[in-house]
């Protein structure tokens, strides 16, 4: 059976009399996909899962072996769990937005190096603004396309 070439959702399979078996598996497919949260990243399976719990994969270990870098879904009937190919995922864990980056999941939109603030706010705050102006103006610069 062919998939779509972006997120790998099954076509329906041509020539079935009963096209609901493959049209039951693309739509579920684009409900793992579509709107794209995850209750967390790690590497093996939770304890329990939920029908439709999605994770992140770091480093598959167990069940999830691997599996590095795919989203994982969970499929309560029958009781089995769906990999596929992500790119980015807000992860409920900690509110952050991810992206498949060459090194695994990476936080999007983060700056290499965080700023650093020194000196009291209250008694410095014209040094606390210069600062954090100064690594504002780094990354937006280091970000321009020329």
């Amino acid at each position: 059976m062919s998939t779509t070439p972006n997120n790998g959702i099954p076509y329906a399979q041509e020539g079935t009399l009963d096209p609901a078996a493959s049209l039951n598996q693309a739509l579920n497919t684009a409900d793992a996909l579509l709107q794209l949260e995850v209750l967390a990243i790690q590497n093996d399976p939770p304890g329990s899962a939920s029908d439709g719990d999605r994770y992140l994969v770091s480093t598959g270990t167990n069940e999830w072996s691997g599996k590095d870098g795919q989203l994982a879904r969970y499929v309560a009937d029958p009781g089995y769990w769906q990999f596929f190919p992500a790119k980015v995922a807000l992860n409920k864990a900690d509110g952050l937005l991810y992206v498949k980056g060459n090194s695994g999941w990476q936080v999007a939109n983060r700056p290499a190096t965080l700023p650093v603030i020194s000196g009291d706010a209250g008694s410095d705050l014209i040094g606390v603004v210069t600062q954090m102006l100064g690594v504002l103006n780094g990354v937006f610069w280091d970000n321009q396309v020329s």
